[in-house]
């Protein structure tokens, strides 16, 4: 009976308002027993000690749903009075728990980046074709050399007429490698070209950026919500790394 009773009360009330605190509390006057409380591990220790991820991420496109622990204001007002009168914890590891909670998820958003600029890296095919155009350079331009060579020996030998039929093949394989070489140029331009239109990715949240985008459509990207929640959470983490 007093099981149904209380999940009769979760569904009404929600799980988090039959999580009591003493009865001798009191905000202004903290007793030692007080933060027992805290230390279920049912608490959000990162709601306690500063911003839980799930909280900073409602309404994004990374929104996680409701935090699976208790978030209450009364237990962060005790926790921040016990920290503020020096109050002793049951458990000292809060603060290494919101490390935690913080790592994991820029962990993974670090490894979303690097993934992403990866992929902004030149494609397969775009290797391909510059590797193709340039080996095909390199052989025009070795068989350019040799060319020179005999005609230099037909002109040593006084064989003229050899030698200029020699010189308008010659002049064929030059302009090709003319034309081959304007290709090779025109391709790393468009490459190039295509790279700085290109997206490219946010150091903070990983979201991708159009470098041809206007500065008020920067400006929205840098003041939204999740970006401001990557920037806040890598900001604590520092803060508590720093300590």
């Amino acid at each position: 009976m007093a099981y149904e009773q209380r999940k009769l009360l979760e569904q009404l009330m929600g799980r988090d308002a039959l999580v009591k605190l003493p009865r001798d509390y009191d905000v202004r006057r903290v007793q030692s027993t007080d933060p027992s409380v805290l230390d279920s591990p049912k608490v959000c220790k990162s709601f306690l000690v500063g911003k839980c991820p799930y909280d900073l991420f409602q309404g994004t496109k990374e929104d996680r749903g409701k935090c699976p622990k208790i978030h209450q204001e009364k237990l962060k007002i005790l926790y921040e009075t016990c920290v503020k009168n020096g109050v002793r914890m049951p458990n000292d590891n809060y603060k290494l728990d919101y490390m935690r909670d913080l790592e994991g998820v820029i962990n993974e958003c670090n490894r979303k980046i690097r993934i992403a600029e990866k992929r902004l890296e030149l494609s397969v095919e775009e290797r391909e074709k510059i590797s193709s155009v340039t080996q095909e350079l390199d052989k025009l331009d070795e068989q350019v050399s040799l060319m020179l060579q005999e005609i230099t020996l037909l002109v040593e030998k006084g064989e003229l007429e050899m030698a200029l039929d020699w010189n308008k093949e010659l002049e064929k394989v030059i302009r090709n490698r003319d034309a081959v070489a304007t290709q090779y140029t025109e391709m790393v331009e468009n490459i190039n070209q295509s790279a700085q239109q290109k997206l490219q990715v946010c150091e903070q949240c990983g979201a991708y950026l159009s470098r041809l985008d206007n500065d008020r459509r920067l400006a929205d990207h840098f003041v939204g919500k999740m970006h401001l929640a990557y920037v806040e959470m890598r900001r604590a983490l520092a803060e508590l790394k720093g300590r």
